[in-house]
């Protein structure tokens, strides 16, 4: 009986999250970890949005809802001291509550409409980081643009090819569930079976037949230089998602430092401040690597951030300011499940929620 019960819920790792919660094994968790010295949380955020039908791109990146971001950041204000992303480098203060870093990668218009208000609100500083290729020229990325098709056609059943002459084109067949579809061609791109992205996409909307106006719709979801000059006049730090969110760890040195330095150019020449800090596109390993820290650090960054899950201990043995770890929050991440998946990560470096 106790099994079919579980079974039926639906959302485990949020229930165990509050069972820890209520019976106060998070704060002792927290305790091992704050035993352990100086830490700190970074949280990585995406969209502040509605999921669902009402959404015409990709739903995993969406972080929060703005109801939801709110109940973290009450959350993440009460229990961490909220810095900013140098303040990580800086020496002990003898302060010793926990850091949280809060970050939003890749630049969406609700991070400015809806996240923004929230932060000043609650007084919680924040970091954006931005890829100035989405600036510079709009466009849907490739995932809310395989996201847009997919969601929009009437095909029932369509084939596309990887790149020209497949032989094995990739088939789905989008019903009332899209999320199989959606899956199997984000995953193409993923692994690296698509050489051309741009041709991809071309030959995603004819297979599909659904036109997307790609210009048009990246000026709507993406910042423009206004909301991000707004931003940064807010007193929010503003830093490098690299220029063209392409893996820096896939190219060659030249491509690597030029991705580099244009973004931090731009956004400097834009917002007349110092940018010193970047995140990654992707983040994990194979994405970004020994190198491209080594070369972020020459191009006068001085702190990068990944997407490998984890916590940070500032200035202990091993710490390296160009490879900081992050928690990518994701849409079932409730405020206790956030808290314990921090206390996890801090106390045995690793979490099962």
């Amino acid at each position: 009986m106790a099994w079919r019960f579980w079974d039926s819920v639906p959302n485990k790792r949020a229930a165990l999250a509050r069972a820890l919660d209520a019976t106060g094994a998070t704060r002792a968790i927290e305790a091992v970890r704050e035993a352990g010295g100086r830490s700190a949380v970074v949280l990585t955020y995406h969209r502040i949005a509605e999921p669902g039908a009402s959404n015409p791109y990709y739903d995993p990146v969406v972080s929060a809802t703005p109801e939801g971001f709110r109940a973290q950041m009450e959350m993440v204000r009460r229990r961490f001291r909220v810095v900013g992303p140098e303040d990580l480098l800086a020496g002990d203060d003898g302060d010793r509550r926990p850091l949280a870093v809060v970050t939003f990668d890749d630049g969406y218009r609700d991070n400015h409409d809806a996240a923004l208000p929230i932060l000043q609100e609650l007084g919680v500083p924040a970091t954006f980081f931005i890829p100035t290729g989405f600036l510079e020229r709009p466009r849907l990325p490739w995932w809310d643009h395989v996201a847009y098709v997919v969601k929009r056609t009437t095909r029932a059943r369509f084939a596309v090819e990887r790149a020209p002459g497949d032989p094995s084109p990739i088939a789905v067949e989008p019903g009332a569930d899209r999320e199989p579809a959606l899956t199997t061609l984000i995953r193409a791109v993923l692994d690296g079976q698509v050489p051309d992205q741009a041709w991809f996409l071309g030959r995603l909307e004819e297979a599909a037949e659904v036109e997307v106006d790609s210009p048009s719709l990246g000026r709507e979801l993406f910042v423009s230089w206004e909301h991000l000059a707004r931003i940064a006049d807010r007193g929010c730090a503003i830093g490098s998602h690299a220029h063209s969110h392409v893996a820096l760890g896939t190219l060659d040195d030249r491509g690597l430092r030029r991705e580099l330095a244009l973004s931090r150019t731009i956004l400097e020449a834009a917002l007349k401040r110092p940018v010193r800090t970047i995140a990654y596109p992707y983040g994990w390993p194979g994405a970004v690597d020994d190198r491209a820290y080594r070369l972020a650090a020459a191009a006068g960054y001085r702190a990068g951030f990944t997407t490998i899950e984890g916590i940070a201990r500032p200035g202990a043995p091993g710490f390296d300011p160009l490879a900081i770890p992050r928690l990518t929050v994701g849409g079932g991440d409730a405020p206790a499940l956030l808290r314990a998946r921090a206390a996890l990560w801090g106390a045995a470096g690793r979490s099962w929620l």
